[in-house]
Parts: C-alpha cells; structure tokens; sequence
C-alpha cells in the first residue's frame, strides 16, 4: 500500500466514523503528522476526499470535515430509495453462489441493544450487506454509487442516530432482501429493499429531526474549531 492510500483510508475512516467531528478544521502540516506522511500524498488524500464529498477546501483557509446538514440526510435517502431496489432486483438475477452465502451472513448479524461496540459491528455488516447486493448485480457503476450513499450516511449514524430497539425489525428486513435474491425474485428483491428503505428513512427522520437537531446546528456552526479540539479522544466514538 502506498502512503497516500494509507493516508487516504486512515483519513477516510476517522471521518465516517466521526472520530473527527464535521466541521473539524486542520492543514496539511497537521496530517503529514498525524498520519506520518509527506505534503504530497496529503494533498492528494484530501484531494480525493474533497472529490467524494468528504472534505471540503477553501483557498487561503485550509481544510474542512464535510458538515453533516439535513439536505444532505434526506437527499441520500431519496437517492438510495432509487437506487437499493434496482440493486436488489439485478441481484436476484445475476447473484453468485457465493455472494448469497456472504449476504446471508451479513444479513443475519444483530446488534445488542445499548452496546455501542455492538451497533458500530451492525453498521460495518450493514454497509457491506448494501454494498454487497450491489456487487452481486454485476455492476460496477451500480456498486460505487451504492458505496458513495452508504459511506455518507455511515456518518449520520455513527454521530447521531442510533437505532435502539430497532434490531429485530433491521435483521428481519434484511433478511427478507436476502431471501428473495436467493429465490431468484427480482420484484420481491425491489419490494422488499424500497419497504426497507421507507421504513430506515422513517425510523431515523423521527430520530434525527426530533431527538437532535439542535445539537447537529451546533456541530455544523462551528467550521473553524482545530484538529485538535475534534479529534480528541480519537478513536472514541463521538457521541457526545
């Protein structure tokens, strides 16, 4: 692995999952040494990131974590209702042997209510079941659109919304996805991903728009806070 891929990842993965808050500022001098590496995999790092809607950069200011907004929550849901179901039906058809017994697998795994460990495990299986249908319907173009969605809303979940209570009716959805592209339905593996979706956008609105939307205002208001004051604790999930 090069040092601008590992920058890359290392940076990516505290991003999504919010180790570093939204908002967060930092240079590049900051990077090379958090991260050990030089200004040019920095550069191209961030460049990367800026691209796949992560970070923002502003000439003459520096960097910044992408803010998380209610825009952006409800329009990745509106274009994941798009697109998850065509994901499924395709998948219904085109599906491998052994990319059916890896859904299954990731279908099946539920979370232990109030166990944060436990949830941030769901959210991993959860991003690779997405991710994986999309894979099984042969697709590239399908996958990475689908892994875009995903890695954003991974976002929103780790920093606001947890889904207490919710793990049996997440594993049985899945489930049902699962079992239909196993069964070769196409249209059952489209109706069961879109009531899916329907049912996660209901679930998490409720939560995010009522339980902390105050608290996201302040994280999206304070664009110039320091790496340091929003990375502390990394690795520490940031609830806050």
């Amino acid at each position: 692995m090069t040092t601008a891929e590992r920058l890359y990842r290392g940076l990516k993965q505290d991003i999504v999952t919010c180790a570093l808050r939204p908002g967060a500022s930092f240079s590049e001098a900051e990077i090379c040494r958090r991260y050990k590496a030089s200004r040019t995999p920095a550069r191209e790092s961030c460049q990367r990131l800026q691209r796949e809607g992560l970070i923002k950069i502003v000439p003459f200011r520096g960097y910044f974590v992408a803010p998380l907004t209610l825009a952006e929550f409800h329009n990745l849901h509106e274009v994941q209702l798009i697109v998850d179901p065509a994901a499924a039906a395709l998948a219904a058809v085109r599906a491998r042997p052994d990319q059916l017994k890896e859904m299954e697998g990731l279908a099946e795994y539920a979370y232990r209510v109030g166990v944060r460990s436990s949830y941030f495990a769901f959210l991993k299986h959860n991003f690779n079941l997405h991710v994986g249908i999309a894979a099984a319907s042969q697709n590239q173009h399908l996958v990475e659109v689908v892994t875009a969605i995903q890695t954003r809303l991974m976002r929103f979940f780790y920093l606001i919304i947890a889904m207490d209570g919710y793990g049996p009716q997440l594993v049985n959805e899945h489930k049902l996805i699962v079992a239909a592209i196993r069964e070769r339905q196409p249209e059952a593996a489209r109706q069961h991903a879109a009531e899916h979706v329907t049912q996660t956008i209901r679930r998490s609105a409720g939560l995010f728009m009522h339980s902390t939307e105050a608290r996201l205002g302040e994280l999206i208001t304070e664009p110039d806070a320091s790496w340091g004051e929003k990375l502390a604790g990394k690795g520490t999930p940031a609830w806050g």
